[in-house]
């Protein structure tokens, strides 16, 4: 590495040496600090110069919040909206979706009613058969007993 000079006036070489002295830095490694402190941050010195720090702070901060509303504006609060639209949209594919399972439940229910009345119209039908059956049996037994009683007193 090979050194360079550079020339300054006397109280600016004052102050380097305080704040040098300060910042527990030699002069040549305060002065490579601060280049690439300036080319890092894009601050430009000559407009520092009679700024209060408290008022570039309060600009800066100034600019975040807006930078900050502008960001809620665009992104979050259609961000938001749209979660909300989504949500509504949910609640009524759920609803719709309740209506139709309530429905089939019911088409269900009433299928089991008519099945049940069909069975028990077929069990009717079978106990009235089996009585008249049952009936016709008798009737024949009475038959053949009345005959058998007709044929043992002869």
């Amino acid at each position: 590495m090979t050194k360079k000079s550079i020339i300054i006036d006397e109280k600016a070489h004052t102050e380097l040496g305080k704040l040098s002295e300060s910042l527990r830095m030699n002069l040549g490694a305060l002065i490579q600090e601060m280049i690439y402190y300036f080319k890092k941050t894009g601050i430009d010195p000559k407009d520092a110069v009679n700024k209060d720090p408290s008022l570039m702070v309060a600009a800066l901060d100034k600019r975040i919040v807006s930078f900050l509303k502008v960001q809620e504006r665009d992104i979050l609060k259609p961000l938001r909206q749209d979660v909300f639209n989504y949500q509504n949209t949910q609640k009524e594919e759920i609803s719709k979706l309740i209506i139709s399972i309530n429905k089939l439940l019911n088409q269900r229910s009433e299928r089991i009613t008519e099945i049940k009345k069909a069975h028990f119209e077929n069990l009717n039908k079978i106990n009235s058969n089996d009585e008249e059956r049952t009936k016709m049996v008798i009737s024949e037994l009475q038959k053949n007993r009345q005959a058998i009683c007709l044929f043992v007193n002869y």
